[in-house]
């Protein structure tokens, strides 16, 4: 029987989007190829190393740190559900050190959305009982190659994940771009989309989309406000499947060495839904320091 039209053109809708945005993707990927802008300093284009003090004015900054900086990202991220807030909750590190100007590695315990990851990534703290699969069940190691500087920052970012690490072991390969378009020295907007491909027991595990996105606002030198978003699913029933959080992050610059900030998201407020449930459930809270050195 044919499925209800609403469903099918739903369906269809994304898997266009998804098909288009693999095409821009791979366009992108081949003109950062054969092309690459010099870094300056100063003028009119944000360069990959920016002349201020570390943290300050991050909306100017790239997606990479300067050659020999080591970030840690430390996230608190918080179940705030409905009858749920809590459980879980778990603690996610990102380690990242740039070996130089263009080449970035790190050691990642969130996914490919970053801090819209959801609770449960990186070590669980609140048990079995309270919402946590494991103690400890996903890791992965991260790689970033810069490609353009200037207004426009691009980077080919790629991922490798053991997710889940047990029963059975999973393991995806994440390929996609990193990057920011500058609009003002106080507006840009961020974006991360990858395709995680799975390598291991693909019976079980299937190919997924990401695709995080910022919009980034300088609200002073060293307080920068964000909207958050996003879509993420399984590629093969991306209808289906699909998910978009909304959210709003605040990162504060205490000194060269440390940020704080905070976001709220609702986890899925405009994807797709199973009838009868609310939009508004499923919430999640996230607290961040960041360490650079």
């Amino acid at each position: 029987m044919a499925p209800p039209s609403g469903r099918a053109n739903g369906k269809d809708t994304m898997q266009g989007f998804g098909i288009s945005a693999a095409a821009i993707f791979s366009t992108l990927l081949t003109l950062g190829a054969t092309a690459r802008a010099e870094v300056t300093e100063g003028g009119a284009d944000v360069p990959a190393v920016s002349g201020r003090p570390m943290g300050k004015v991050a909306v100017r900054r790239g997606v990479q740190g300067p050659g020999g900086l080591f970030t840690a990202r430390v996230l608190l991220l918080v179940n705030a559900s409905e009858d749920k807030f809590g459980k879980p909750t778990s603690l996610a590190p990102d380690l990242f050190y740039a070996v130089s100007d263009t080449v970035q590695i790190g050691l990642l315990h969130t996914g490919p959305m970053g801090w819209q990851s959801r609770p449960g990534v990186g070590l669980c703290l609140t048990g079995t009982a309270n919402g946590c699969p494991k103690i400890y069940d996903n890791v992965g190691v991260d790689f970033m190659y810069g490609l353009f500087y200037g207004d426009f920052h691009l980077s080919l970012h790629s991922s490798l994940f053991l997710l889940p690490i047990s029963d059975p072991t999973g393991v995806m390969w994440a390929i996609g771009l990193a990057g920011k378009f500058h609009f003002t020295d106080t507006v840009a907007l961020f974006f991360d989309p990858q395709v995680g491909v799975m390598l291991s027991h693909r019976d079980i595990y299937k190919e997924r989309l990401f695709i995080p996105i910022e919009l980034q606002f300088q609200a002073t030198e060293a307080v920068s406000f964000k909207l958050l978003s996003g879509v993420t699913g399984q590629l093969s029933e991306l209808g289906d499947t699909y998910e978009v959080p909304v959210g709003l992050g605040l990162i504060g610059n205490l000194n060269s060495h440390v940020d704080l900030g905070l976001r709220f998201s609702f986890d899925n407020l405009l994807g797709h839904v199973a009838t009868g449930t609310s939009r508004t459930d499923v919430r999640s809270i996230g607290l961040l320091l960041i360490l650079r050195g």
